[in-house]
């Protein structure tokens, strides 16, 4: 990795992250409906937009290590998957957030919501197999599977178009999104995305070395190894309807934004942890 390179990526994603936080929370116009807790508009839907593309870039890779066997698709397929599973985490926290201020319920089973749930389970299986699949089967296996969860990906996109549903019909590139509302959520969407680009880079590197020093164990030991994964968890609790007028809007707006940063930081804490082992490792190696 460019040590440069990556620290001058991450000085310019954190000042577009800066800035597009300031134009959700602050410059974007009010909605006349939900007030400001519209405002969670612009980190949720950016959330699941680079979730999405993690889970293409997986879909490619996993092709790409099915036909060649390619260590290095493989790499690329785990760490996207890895890190679209925490941008849809991050979709599946807010959303329900967003949605007990809106419906008064935490979740209902309509097709936009249980098909993205699925389609997080999926992947959440997908990580659970590359942890526990016998050496020599995990990847073709996993492979498999991503090229299977990846076909969810447009039944959610689709489902509040194809069925009918609670959760808002599509408003990006339509009269009726605001054109200053559509200006920061283009701004938001950028600056996410390209947050996300920069922990999967961050991500690929640590399973590439991951894999080396996994090979090294192999040429010393003659045995296999797999790098260990943690996964986000998201659980959902019903509860009655919260009494009208006793909570403040903001709970919900900042809630959400605390909730999605606290995934985000938790996840950038766990990467530098590998960092920090896998180091560990290679100077022990390197003996």
């Amino acid at each position: 990795m460019n040590k440069n390179l990556f620290f001058a990526s991450s000085v310019i994603t954190a000042g577009l992250l800066g800035y597009a936080t300031y134009l959700g929370l602050k410059v974007a116009p009010t909605e006349e409906t939900m007030g400001d807790v519209q405002r969670i508009f612009y980190y949720h839907v950016p959330a699941a937009m680079t979730g999405f593309t993690m889970f293409f870039v997986n879909f490619v890779a996993s092709l790409i290590y099915l036909w060649k066997r390619s260590p290095r698709a493989d790499a690329l397929a785990v760490s996207a998957a890895e890190v679209g599973v925490v941008f849809c985490t991050v979709v599946l926290v807010t959303g329900p957030i967003w949605a007990r201020y809106a419906w008064g319920k935490w979740w209902v089973w309509d097709m936009r919501l249980t098909t993205t749930l699925v389609l997080w389970l999926l992947y959440v299986s997908y990580l659970v197999m590359r942890r526990s699949s016998e050496a020599g089967s995990t990847q073709v296996m996993s492979a498999a599977l991503a090229v299977f969860a990846f076909l969810d990906v447009p039944i959610v996109y689709m489902a509040n178009r194809w069925f009918r549903t609670n959760h808002p019909q599509p408003m990006i590139g339509t009269p009726s999104l605001d054109p200053r509302m559509a200006h920061v959520l283009y701004v938001n969407m950028i600056a996410f995305f390209v947050f996300g680009c920069l922990i999967y880079w961050f991500r690929y590197e640590l399973e590439r070395t991951a894999q080396k020093l996994a090979a090294i164990h192999v040429r010393r030991a003659g045995i296999g190894t797999t790098v260990k994964m943690a996964l986000p968890a998201v659980f959902f609790i019903q509860f009655q309807p919260p009494v009208p007028g006793r909570v403040d809007p903001h709970v919900y707006l900042y809630g959400a934004y605390f909730a999605a940063w606290t995934i985000y930081v938790l996840y950038l804490l766990l990467l530098a942890s590998r960092l920090a082992k896998l180091k560990k490792e290679e100077a022990e190696l390197g003996k």
